[in-house]
């Protein structure tokens, strides 16, 4: 296992193209939750060639962030008063910039600071190379592919909705919105007859994006992640991708993230972290 995180991290650092498609292949599976929304209002636009979305009524630093800034081009001072101008007229109360710790134009850290941003915690970017066959193993639990089928779809916003612990209820809609979409593929993980977990996997080329995932809080520890987990493998696998990819919070002693240690345990390996520059507008 040691070999293999070395030759990852490697691997990411002598290839700035394949950082650039890991960055670029979440900003394209975030970028489908923001088209027109009449219960929920989200915007997204493109400044410097990075990302930027934001579901201002939704107080989520998730939901309103900027991905990519300093890897297609250069940034200027005047590209970060555009993208903070973005969430200022959209309302929303604070955004976040994402910048890729080993891959940045030098001064891109200090032109934030400089226009008001603070260094707030740090997200780790993690990979595993799909070289080997993946096995399902569900246990008691079924696993599904979600179709447009309106009941699976509320049953998917509902779980998602419920296992993050957030509270508006139009929420459970936008979550929902990339059902249906190109490159996207949903499930749910039944016990019996009863959803009780959620998940979702993006297909880019080469690249599968393990995006939102979720269990509902009264069954959680039966196994229902990792065997979602496994069935988007063995999925992005057989559609031919080389990678698959996802990110979460650093796990540390102070506070550990059950999410990053479920993944290093699934065999993923932290490739690289990025710092989250904050912003807030209230």
């Amino acid at each position: 296992m040691k070999d293999i995180e070395i030759s990852l991290r490697e691997l990411m650092r002598a290839d700035p193209q394949l950082l650039l498609a890991l960055e670029e292949s979440e900003a394209v599976y975030w970028s489908k939750y923001y088209f027109t929304d009449e219960q929920l209002p989200c915007l997204a636009t493109v400044v410097a060639g990075a990302f930027a979305g934001t579901v201002p009524e939704i107080n989520v630093l998730a939901m309103n962030r900027v991905i990519g800034l300093g890897l297609m081009c250069e940034v200027k001072s005047k590209d970060i008063e555009t993208i903070i101008h973005f969430y200022k007229k959209a309302g929303a109360r604070q955004f976040f910039v994402q910048l890729p710790t080993h891959a940045v134009q030098e001064d891109l850290p200090f032109l934030l600071s400089n226009a008001g941003f603070k260094l707030h915690n740090n997200w780790a970017k993690l990979a595993i190379k799909l070289d080997n066959p993946i096995a399902v193993k569900p246990g008691s639990l079924q696993i599904k592919r979600v179709s447009d089928n309106p009941q699976q779809k509320e049953d998917y916003g509902q779980i998602l909705l419920e296992s993050f612990g957030w509270e508006d209820p139009r929420l459970k809609a936008w979550l929902s919105k990339t059902i249906g979409q190109i490159g996207y593929r949903h499930y749910l993980a039944y016990q019996g007859d009863l959803p009780i977990a959620a998940a979702a996997l993006h297909v880019m080329g080469r690249y599968a994006s393990l995006a939102f995932a979720g269990t509902l809080p009264a069954f959680r520890g039966l196994g229902a992640q990792q065997a979602l987990i496994q069935q988007r493998l063995q999925d992005a696998s057989e559609a031919g991708c080389a990678y698959a990819i996802t990110e979460t919070a650093v796990s540390t002693p102070e506070k550990p993230a059950l999410s990053y240690r479920n993944m290093i345990r699934m065999g993923f390996e932290e490739v690289y972290q990025r710092e989250n520059w904050i912003y807030k507008l209230d």
